[in-house]
């Protein structure tokens, strides 16, 4: 793990200067991509920014320049089985994951590499879709003083857009598909794609016209420009082991007691045109979070932040309104104080 892990750029996608990507290795000896930032100055903070399923560490290039603009350090890696990662299967466009208590073990090793680089405390977590899930495990865990999160600096607060917290099916639909999942996974075939899935269903394969997730053509160009700069950060299709895993993590994080036991300020932004996470669970899980709050952005599809700059301005707005309270803003001097 002594060379230096790369960060793919493309003529609109360029990394924000003064970051470091590096290799960390998990518990398991897995090879996994982080990646850090610090801001000019004296950072106010820490962001630990954790992504959605099929994303990677280039991808948040401009929220990553938002961040800093802030004032705020900024730390990012790829979860395994995606990014430049580990790949847990033979197929590297297979997205699969056993267990999503993998992602937990993961981001404990992340969190004690940022302890190590002396990163900034408050620490804050900013996540999309699976990445929102897993911090609401984490936080769970944190508030409960229970591993993998015992004993490393705690998360003071976390802003999730459209967490995983249930799927956009019906009730018939989404219980067949659990079914097909444990069933498979039961014999032996979670490594094989979801019925439907393929290797075509790739990242940034998809036109335009066709994609779910946001309705800026211009952050989706962005997508495609960087996997073509770099094919190995494509993603395709989940397999039947990922669903399986998903369903009981989604299980987990509504579970009695889990929201309860999350002691610090959440909040929770619901994409109104979401085709992927069912956002009609989200306010009622914020209200059920002792510190939580929701905010609606109802012309959003699921990629709250990659979508159009009026719906991204909403979710700023909200972020910091909740930094603030963490994290807040050094106080401005005054020209007579340099006199």
């Amino acid at each position: 793990m002594t060379e230096p892990a790369p960060l793919a750029e493309a003529a609109d996608a360029v990394a924000p200067e003064g970051g470091e990507a590096f290799w960390f290795e998990a518990a398991d000896g897995a090879r996994l991509r982080g990646a850090v930032w610090r801001p000019p100055g004296t950072a106010r903070g820490t962001v630990v920014l954790l992504h959605g399923r099929t994303e990677f560490i280039e991808k948040y290039y401009e929220v990553i320049g938002e961040l800093l603009g802030r004032g705020l350090a900024v730390a990012s890696m790829d979860w395994r089985g995606q990014g430049l990662s580990v790949r847990e299967t033979e197929n590297p466009l297979k997205g699969h994951i056993d267990d999503f208590g993998a992602f937990l073990d993961d981001l404990a090793e992340f969190l004690r590499c940022l302890a190590k680089r002396a990163l900034p405390e408050p620490w804050i977590g900013l996540a999309h879709s699976m990445g929102g899930n897993v911090v609401l495990r984490w936080l769970a865990c944190q508030g409960q003083g229970a591993a993998p999160a015992a004993g490393l600096p705690k998360l003071r607060a976390a802003a999730l857009a459209a967490p995983m917290i249930g799927l956009k099916l019906t009730g018939p639909v989404y219980l067949a598909m659990r079914m097909l999942c444990f069933a498979a996974d039961a014999v032996g075939l979670g490594g094989r794609y979801l019925p439907g899935g393929s290797n075509a269903q790739a990242t940034g394969r998809e036109r335009f016209e066709a994609n779910i997730v946001t309705s800026d053509p211009r952050r989706y160009a962005r997508l495609e420009a960087l996997v073509t700069a770099d094919p190995r950060l494509a993603l395709a299709s989940p397999t039947c082991g990922w669903g399986a895993a998903a369903a009981e993590s989604m299980d987990a994080v509504g579970a009695p007691g889990v929201p309860e036991a999350i002691d610090v300020p959440v909040l929770i932004a619901g994409a109104g045109k979401d085709m992927v996470a069912d956002t009609r669970l989200m306010p009622d899980y914020a209200q059920r979070l002792p510190y939580g709050r929701y905010l609606a952005c109802p012309d959003a599809r699921h990629e709250i932040l990659m979508e159009r700059d009026d719906i991204r301005a909403a979710f700023w707005r909200a972020f910091d309104a909740l930094i603030d309270e963490v994290a807040p803003r050094p106080p401005a001097r005054d020209a007579s104080d340099s006199a």
